[in-house]
């Protein structure tokens, strides 16, 4: 049986002498694992549409225990981000996170297309740390763990300002609850609005905000701790970008 979908390359890896096995988010079938062969010699047609962080038109071969690629068409190379370490950087960020925090062969059409959209941004306009935090939050808004903000997340009260957020319980902590969750990070006022504002904002917008660098930091330390206690994995390449700033002044 064969079927097609386009998708974003997540990772390859060298499988025999010239075949790789492909991770690809598609659209139509989720993340999938599939053997493109001969991708591995130079004049190999499916070379290009396989490398991370490409979107691709696919053709795919059922297979008893992994589909094969039998054909494939290049839609986009992110050139411009592929120039540019930063952005480089960030677009293997995401398709780290999408390789560790997707099941395989779950559709999940939303977020491919929020996926694409972010890569095109980075592509096309450039990096902007709230388009990070952007698709992290609509990470977790698709898998379930969208977190609760207008309301303490332990006894429900409503209120206009929250100081706390617990990665743990998956939301603001009221002054009264605080002291009984351990665990909880500061957050102010500024993080709160940006928090609710991502979950609902277009990303087009995002170029415009104005954010303090205090709000940013503490905007990813709480994204970042909310997305490794969830998924209960650590996400490698963060520690690489953050040693590789410090050593070249990326910003």
């Amino acid at each position: 049986m064969y079927y097609r979908s386009k998708g974003i390359v997540l990772k390859a890896m060298d499988y025999r002498e010239s075949d790789k096995i492909v991770t690809i988010f598609t659209e139509k079938e989720g993340k999938i694992s599939a053997v493109a062969k001969g991708t591995k010699k130079p004049n190999s047609s499916l070379r290009a549409c396989v490398q991370p962080f490409v979107f691709s038109s696919l053709y795919f071969s059922q297979g008893k225990s992994m589909d094969i690629i039998t054909q494939g068409k290049l839609l986009d190379f992110f050139g411009n981000s592929r120039e540019d370490l930063l952005r480089t950087l960030y677009c293997i960020y995401i398709m780290e996170l999408l390789d560790k925090s997707l099941m395989d062969k779950v559709k999940m059409p939303e977020l491919f297309h929020i996926a694409l959209t972010v890569l095109q941004i980075i592509d096309q306009v450039g990096y902007n740390p709230l388009l990070i935090r952007f698709f992290e939050m609509r990470l977790l808004t698709n898998l379930g763990y969208k977190p609760f903000l207008l309301e303490c997340v332990s006894c429900g009260k409503k209120q206009k300002n929250f100081s706390c957020f617990s990665p743990a319980e998956g939301g603001v902590i009221c002054d009264e609850c605080k002291s009984n969750i351990s665990g909880s990070l500061p957050i102010s006022g500024e993080v709160l609005s940006i928090m609710k504002l991502l979950i609902t904002a277009d990303p087009g917008i995002l170029n415009k905000l104005k954010v303090t660098d205090s709000a940013q930091s503490r905007l990813e330390h709480i994204l970042e701790s909310y997305l490794e206690y969830h998924l209960e994995r650590k996400f490698n390449l963060k520690n690489t970008i953050r040693k590789l700033k410090r050593l070249t002044q990326l910003n």
